[in-house]
């Protein structure tokens, strides 16, 4: 794809930790998948783990990211890289919504 898209978003995804996600209408040779969510204070996501690398954005909010083995405090403008194959999730330590931005594209030679 060499010109510019204005990207829609589809029907917001709503999880049982209270998350909500928009995930991206995905244009036909996009190297990458993005979705934005957000989770409500005190409230922590399932698990993820997927064959993808994935890059977090934070936009508002503060959070507690744990990723395998290590765990960080997050704020507005925190990027936060997942490897392929490594549990993560985060929880929402402050009083005001946690919003993030997320892409994950399939590694080279995956």
């Amino acid at each position: 794809m060499t010109r510019p898209a204005h990207i829609e978003y589809q029907t917001p995804e709503r999880h049982e930790s209270g998350m909500v996600m928009e995930e991206a209408t995905s244009a036909t040779g996009w190297p990458f998948t993005a979705a934005r969510f957000e989770v409500p204070p005190g409230a922590t996501t399932d698990l993820d783990v997927h064959d993808v690398v994935e890059l977090w954005m934070v936009r508002n909010g503060t959070g507690r990211v744990t990723s395998g083995d290590t765990t960080m405090e997050v704020a507005p403008g925190a990027m936060v890289y997942f490897a392929s194959r490594v549990p993560h999730m985060v929880t929402n330590t402050g009083t005001d919504q946690l919003q993030l931005f997320s892409v994950w594209w399939r590694e080279s030679g995956s």
